[in-house]
């Protein structure tokens, strides 16, 4: 029913609004913020849920559907509207927060895991590490330093950076999946204390804008649905991580 779902309407969706112009995408657009930036662009606006999936079959290509609401709703909406791409343009790490949203529906309760994300920062190439947050189970990698800022139409070329003069050995996503070990989106290890490995890519979709692929999303959350029994009946440690050829968001939970 849609091509692009837009999780966000501050200033950074301006690149997002042109892609989906330039590509004559069908689009909705979620922000909480009824005054939000990105509002201004839309056809139509719904303050309901009720009153949007009303509507939501009038959506035309190239047209901009903004539901004033908590970004959260994509959790119901994704089946329904089935999108090519989520672009995040929000603050906090996406994929982290559909996660133990998800979960918590569940009655699943994920916490900062302190112990992991130490155990991670001494073992990976500190070259990568640009910021921690210990105490909130976060970690960002980057090619990038920490006093550096990539330019708005970086395209993120694979094995080089020309904006820093880098190497890029293997990008972030290729780094983070060889260390965990696994290539798919998910991977479960099921032991007395389980671990739950979550990698999603977002990809380039113009310079200087990213997004994460809607079947991607909705496969993870098919696998977290159909293991819902034995998650909701063990201990496990849990990483959720986004990355790109460039960078890089990693939370580390634990349920228990």
């Amino acid at each position: 029913m849609s091509d692009v779902i837009i999780a966000g309407g501050g200033k950074f969706g301006l690149k997002a609004i042109d892609f989906i112009k330039k590509n004559n995408f069908k689009t909705v657009l979620i922000d909480s913020d009824p005054n939000c930036f990105a509002a201004e662009f839309a056809s139509k606006r719904f303050d309901t849920l009720e009153d949007f999936n009303l509507h939501l079959k009038d959506l035309k290509d190239g047209e901009i559907y903004f539901l004033n609401t908590d970004i959260l709703i994509v959790l119901d909406l994704i089946e329904e509207l089935n999108p090519k791409y989520i672009i995040p343009v929000v603050p906090v790490h996406l994929m982290a927060s559909f996660i133990t949203s998800f979960l918590l529906r569940s009655s699943i309760i994920l916490t900062p895991n302190n112990n992991l994300t130490e155990d991670f920062l001494e073992h990976i190439d500190p070259e990568l590490l640009l910021n921690q947050m210990n105490e909130e189970g976060v970690v960002y990698l980057s090619y990038a330093k920490i006093d550096e800022i990539c330019p708005d139409n970086c395209s993120g070329p694979i094995s080089y950076c020309p904006n820093f003069k880098r190497e890029k050995p293997k990008t972030i996503t290729q780094y983070l999946t060889s260390y965990y070990g696994t290539f798919n989106s998910v991977n479960i290890k099921k032991e007395e204390i389980s671990e739950i490995i979550i990698i999603n890519e977002s990809y380039q979709l113009m310079p200087g804008l990213g997004g994460l692929k809607g079947n991607d999303i909705r496969d993870i959350l098919k696998v977290l649905r159909d293991n819902m029994d034995f998650l909701s009946h063990q201990k496990f440690d849990m990483v959720i991580a986004t990355t790109c050829n460039c960078h890089g968001v990693i939370n580390f939970y634990k349920n228990y």
